[in-house]
């Protein structure tokens, strides 16, 4: 199994990556009529986004997505294959979110960081973490939660817990849960 792409958000000017989602309304391809597959095995799911808070409204910029057929336009833009991704791609898009709900952003690795070879990247091996809430797309509060990461980092589960099935770890893994990216909450 291979470390998995993180869609990423745009916040105070700078990338964070997606590193848990407790809410609804972020972008659904298949909603758009995009139906993705696996890009590579860094992305299995087929897509990635990037967003941007802007004027307080969490808004989709860019797409990218693997997918047999050329999909169709979104938001007026039509997709352009890219071989260096083996991927359409939509840039400079303006799709706002509907989202409600809580997003989990990190950045920066933290430099004993324990080597995770598979699933999404948690918060904990993060050094800047910050916690979005949003109403409707509309950004709430935005809390840096960097300094409550630094307990967890301590007991963060980095390896399967003893007896713990293979497969139930790599579920864990490869969620975007908040029980994952930040035990303990």
């Amino acid at each position: 199994m291979t470390a998995q792409e993180s869609d990423e958000v745009r916040f105070g000017g700078r990338w964070f990556g997606i590193t848990a989602v407790a809410g609804a309304g972020l972008f659904d391809p298949a909603a758009h009529g995009i139906e993705p597959r696996s890009i590579h095995t860094g992305c299995w799911r087929g897509h990635v986004e990037r967003y941007e808070v802007s004027a307080k409204r969490l808004v989709l910029r860019e797409l990218r997505a693997g997918s047999a057929d050329t999909p169709p336009p979104l938001d007026g833009v039509a997709p352009r294959w890219s071989d260096r991704d083996q991927a359409w791609q939509y840039r400079k898009l303006a799709v706002a979110t509907a989202f409600t709900g809580r997003l989990l952003l990190g950045r920066g690795r933290w430099a004993e960081r324990p080597s995770l070879s598979m699933g999404f990247l948690p918060a904990w091996v993060c050094t800047e973490v910050r916690e979005l809430t949003f109403r409707d797309g509309a950004l709430v509060s935005a809390e840096d939660v960097s300094s409550e990461l630094d307990a967890v980092r301590a007991v963060a589960p980095a390896r399967p817990a003893t007896g713990e099935p293979a497969g139930d770890w790599v579920d864990r893994t490869f969620s975007l849960s908040y029980e994952y990216s930040w035990p303990a909450r």
